[in-house]
């Protein structure tokens, strides 16, 4: 008791209780604190590359205006599945054909969003172009969270994210044609990818629920998703996941049957209106009718005639993945074997199939498979880093240089014309024609290389096992 006494004249004592007193409220303030300073500079890193990332998407749309692509009244912007959510857009429950023609008529999220922010003030064209920018920046930021929850620096995210971001697909015609379903069915995509990797069944039926309203090639994530859990007897995490594969299944089906469409047909459209043919003829299709895209038209204005067959395996190669191809094809024998996870080999397996038979455009379905290029992408990036005694995110950034050079050739390739000051005419020689010319060769002698590599790598291995037989 006499210890706990404290003398009014005792002013030592005094002193050192209430030292004691602050110094005892001081530990108890400062622990909550400490941990939330570090997440702030944790996070500081992750903010800047999502900032950089949503500039560099604002520059290209502000460069598209710049060049006249996005006006109406000069632009060439393609004219054909837009029409059809156009109209969905405008009247989403009239009886107008193009409101109930198959296969658009079932993709309603993006139509029915901007149909609410047309109620909200905005026009039909801002609200499309506003959905698809948010939706495009979405998506590259989703790539660089996914290969920041793999493992990569933030230096090393960025530089594979940007590389994603100056894809054709991503970069240049979802911005152009952005009055479509695509953007936000890539930004759903990727968000389906990392809630699987990190084990979130029950956001992933949300998001997946989401991506089948948006578009029925979100059952490309279902199928991978399932069949790599069915082919490791993982039947835990398969009834876990269950719900998430049954509702999109389930709303796809249920949207066939409530919106009625023109049964037999499916539509088409073009600048001067639209038609309909079987969907017969429509897989049946010949290579060369394909040629007429806009993408394609504008190569044959570049390289002259060009065989059908050779100008379609470049658009679906080259020109869809640019340098993000060769790394995955080097991916296949290098470790830790990324690729040859099930569910990278089934989700681009059912892509590469459905976007040769079903997709006009090919690359704009074949992009959905860029999580797992980027991922892909960022493991062959490191092991090139340690053969070559070159930090990854330089690498990296390096082959973002000739990426970018390489859409940037194919915003004047659209535009028609490769001079800055839209002066010069496409034939004449220009430093920009020579400079895309060299990126053009770069990435295909890029992806030859490794394919002969690859190859090589498959006859060693087949005639070692033949000389131990």
């Amino acid at each position: 008791m006499n210890d706990q006494v404290t003398l009014p004249g005792d002013r030592s004592t005094v002193k050192k209780v209430v030292c004691m007193r602050q110094k005892t409220v001081t530990d108890y303030v400062t622990l909550p604190i400490m941990p939330a300073l570090h997440v702030r500079k944790s996070l500081l890193p992750d903010l800047s590359a999502g900032g950089v990332l949503a500039l560099v998407e604002l520059g290209l749309l502000a460069f598209l205006m710049y060049l006249g692509l996005l006006d109406p009244l000069t632009s060439s912007r393609p004219q054909r599945d837009n029409l059809f959510y156009e109209a969905m857009a405008r009247s989403p429950f009239s009886s107008d054909p193009m409101v109930h023609t198959a296969p658009y008529c079932w993709r309603v999220l993006t139509p029915w969003l901007v149909y609410l922010l047309t109620k909200l003030g905005l026009s039909l064209q801002s609200g499309f172009l506003l959905t698809s920018t948010i939706s495009t920046c979405g998506a590259v930021i989703g790539a660089y969270a996914l290969l920041r929850l793999c493992g990569a620096t933030p230096w090393q995210a960025l530089a594979v994210a940007l590389l994603v971001q100056t894809q054709y697909a991503l970069g240049l015609f979802a911005l152009w044609d952005y009055a479509l379903t695509d953007p936000l069915l890539y930004l759903l995509l990727v968000l389906a990818f990392i809630l699987y990797w990190q084990d979130r069944p029950r956001w992933l039926l949300v998001v997946l629920a989401l991506g089948a309203l948006n578009r029925e090639t979100t059952l490309f994530a279902v199928a991978a998703f399932a069949g790599e859990q069915v082919i490791h007897r993982d039947w835990r995490r398969l009834k876990a996941y269950l719900p998430a594969y049954i509702v999109p299944i389930l709303i796809v089906m249920v949207l066939h049957f409530a919106i009625y469409q023109h049964v037999g047909q499916v539509g088409y459209a073009n600048n001067s209106g639209y038609a309909h043919f079987s969907l017969s003829q429509f897989i049946g299709a010949d290579w060369s009718q394909r040629s007429n895209l806009v993408g394609r038209t504008s190569t044959l204005r570049l390289f002259g005639n060009v065989n059908p067959l050779a100008l379609n395996v470049y658009h679906l190669t080259i020109n869809s993945f640019g340098l993000l191809l060769p790394l995955f094809i080097l991916q296949v024998i290098h470790p830790p074997y990324f690729v040859r996870r099930p569910v990278v080999w089934i989700f681009l397996l059912v892509t590469v199939i459905t976007s040769t038979l079903f997709a006009g455009d090919n690359e704009r379905l074949m992009i959905v498979a860029f999580p797992v290029f980027a991922v892909a992408a960022w493991y062959e990036l490191r092991w090139l880093a340690q053969w070559l005694k070159i930090p990854t995110a330089a690498i990296g950034f390096s082959l973002v240089l000739v990426q970018g050079i390489f859409l940037l050739g194919q915003y004047y390739k659209a535009a028609q014309d490769f001079s800055l000051v839209t002066a010069i005419k496409l034939l004449e020689p220009h430093w920009m024609l020579v400079l895309w010319l060299l990126s053009v060769f770069t990435l295909a002698g890029a992806t030859l290389v490794a394919a002969l590599w690859v190859l090589g790598f498959a006859v060693r291995r087949l005639l070692y096992r033949h000389v131990r037989i």
